[in-house]
């Protein structure tokens, strides 16, 4: 349901593709800050504008899985 897991997925599978051999923990948390801070605000936006529906889904699912 939170928009913020959205985002890490945005960042996880960004990260994934980067075939890349990471040297060190230092410069994967550069990548990860690095791609972050690229995410789009406009669809950062559009996560939290989807909560109403999000949770309207929710609702109906019964607390079960829904398409989000």
């Amino acid at each position: 349901m939170s928009p913020i897991e959205h985002e890490w997925d945005i960042v996880g599978r960004r990260i994934a593709r980067d075939l890349r051999p990471v040297a060190s923990t230092d410069e994967l948390w550069l990548r990860i800050q690095t791609i972050w801070n690229t995410l789009l605000q406009t669809d950062i936006k559009n996560l939290f504008n989807s909560m109403p529906r999000r949770g309207a889904a929710l609702i109906a699912a019964r607390g079960g899985h829904t398409k989000y």
